[in-house]
């Protein structure tokens, strides 16, 4: 792809797209507000070129990547929009859409902002936590509305599959948040709230079930609890299942229910078997 790709934000997810990009396309430019970790990109030719300033570069970039936190994006393009043009394409890669794209497409009617997020990251945060192949063999969403393009889209597309991704989805944002709400924000809660419940004693008996079940809730609690506020509604609804499907063990267990527990058993586990297929 010769096209110069603009990343705003060198943190892990940011930096991975960086390292991704790397040899496959015309130039990658990066800003970020801290100058060391600008320093660290530049000496590991992550990328060719960075700054502190956005109007210095971002202005000769083909597509922006921005790698910010949603409420930051929003504000982000807007303090800046003096340096977006038409022939640009502005995109995300946040966890969520809807008021973001929403947002950011009312403010800037003549330049092109796709809603992208891919499927992928770790439990660390920085720049020193970045790796080439996080986005390999991963799903990527890309949330196309009305005002995008069918040649921007191609190209959003393109790009992600220089980052090594397995499959392509499109839905709308409003979609993608409902699912994400289910997919992701679930998880996270019901780690945090598995080891909020902790008791007393327990590290001593702890397994690979009860690790594996927590192993999210070393979370970013600046980014989650925007994740979790931005998307309450969606959020809130997916709890109320949860709490059915708890409460449902709960009866079998208070009326001894053997064959009822092991039917519902065997009902989760094949939708299980159908899901990891």
């Amino acid at each position: 792809m010769d096209k110069k790709i603009g990343i705003v934000g060198l943190g892990l997810i940011g930096a991975s797209i960086a390292l991704s990009l790397r040899g496959k396309v015309g130039e990658i430019l990066a800003v970020d507000r801290d100058e060391e970790v600008l320093s660290i990109a530049m000496d590991r030719k992550i990328i060719d070129r960075g700054s502190t300033k956005p109007e210095d570069i971002l202005g000769d970039a083909d597509i922006v990547i921005f790698a910010l936190y949603p409420s930051d994006i929003i504000n982000y393009i807007k303090d800046n929009k003096r340096i977006w043009h038409k022939g640009q394409i502005l995109m995300d890669v946040a966890g969520l859409k809807g008021e973001l794209v929403k947002s950011i497409q009312e403010e800037l009617p003549e330049v092109e902002f796709i809603g992208t997020h891919p499927m992928a990251g770790r439990e660390v945060v920085g720049i020193k936590g970045a790796r080439e192949e996080l986005f390999l063999g991963t799903n990527f969403i890309i949330t196309p509305t009305e005002k995008n393009s069918d040649a921007g889209i191609e190209q959003v597309k393109e790009l992600a599959l220089l980052l090594g991704v397995k499959k392509i989805f499109e839905m709308t944002p409003e979609e993608h948040d409902a699912l994400i709400a289910y997919t992701s924000h679930i998880p996270h809660l019901l780690a945090l709230a598995l080891v909020g419940a902790y008791s007393e004693g327990s590290e001593k008996i702890v397994g690979r079930s009860f690790l594996d079940a927590t192993r999210v809730a070393n979370i970013n609690e600046k980014l989650w609890s925007e994740l979790f506020l931005m998307n309450k509604g969606p959020l809130s609804d997916e709890i109320d299942k949860i709490i059915v499907e708890l409460l449902n063990f709960k009866e079998k267990l208070g009326n001894n229910d053997k064959i009822g527990l092991e039917e519902k058993m065997k009902e989760i586990k094949a939708l299980k078997e159908r899901i990891d297929k």
